[in-house]
């Protein structure tokens, strides 16, 4: 048996808005700023900059912030700092006040990409979490196996960002490198990719284990270029173990399941 599953992947929207704050907001702002430079200390002028590169690292990455962070040092030097419109500083405290721009900048951006880092795990453990509960409750319940089936594969899917995800009963095919309890695999052939390892171009098993014996397999063919995290893995590993019990339930004497 074979079923398999797509996914599309996100879109770069957050991103592309981030990188556009970063390359105009610091102009678009400093050049508003331009009004008021008269009336206003050149630290605040920099400390409202300085919040354009927040806005633009809550948007993208460190990138966006870095680039933000840069523009914005450009900007308060051509617009706000005498000479105005040239990229000279004649008063020293305008040079120092350029240099912590940009050094606050780039210090700021890096705090709030890791506050963004830390949010998406921590609702990425959540969600985790939730998958596991949604398919424990299913067999619980007592639903079928072939609806616990199509709850799994739609779960892990969507939790390792997976191509296709399918399901064979032996004997099996063509041999493919195995997800073990721990999450990890045996494998030479391994990319990184935004911050975890990817799972084998090729395709990686899960035993699907059900009163000590293996009832059949989980075939997973992943996306490109996308990492998935040992947590991750470890989850992908305990929803199969709760298909494995949902077809225990259906096996024959001789060790044949029915997923229907």
């Amino acid at each position: 048996m074979s079923i398999g599953r797509q996914r599309n992947g996100s879109g770069n929207g957050p991103f592309a808005a981030g990188l556009a704050v970063a390359a105009l907001g610091p102009i678009v702002v400093a050049s508003l700023l331009v009004l008021v430079r008269d009336q206003t200390v050149s630290a605040n002028t920099a400390l409202v900059l300085v919040v354009v590169v927040v806005v633009a690292a809550a948007l993208g990455n460190r990138w966006t912030a870095l680039t933000a962070a840069v523009v914005a040092a450009i900007s308060f030097d051509f617009f706000l700092t005498r000479p105005y419109g040239s990229l000279k500083i004649d008063n020293a405290d305008d040079i120092i006040t350029a240099t912590l721009l940009l050094a606050v900048g780039l210090i700021v951006g890096e705090v709030v990409v890791w506050a963004r880092r830390g949010h998406r795990q921590s609702r990425r453990g959540r969600d985790e979490i939730e998958r596991l509960h949604r398919v424990a409750e299913q067999v619980a319940a007592g639903h079928s196996a072939g609806d616990v089936l199509e709850s799994v594969r739609d779960e892990l899917t969507q939790l390792l960002s997976l191509r296709t995800c399918d399901f064979e009963q032996p004997p099996f095919g063509v041999p493919l490198p195995r997800l073990e309890r721990n999450g990890s695999i045996d494998t030479p052939h391994r990319r990184f990719a935004r911050g975890e390892f990817t799972l084998p171009e090729e395709g990686v098993e899960i035993p699907v284990l059900g009163r000590g014996r293996q009832l059949g397999r989980l075939v997973l063919v992943p996306e490109p270029d996308v990492g998935v995290s040992i947590e991750e893995r470890v989850v992908a590993i305990a929803i199969s173990d709760q298909l494995g019990a949902a077809l225990a339930a259906t096996a024959t004497p001789g060790g044949e399941v029915s997923p229907r």
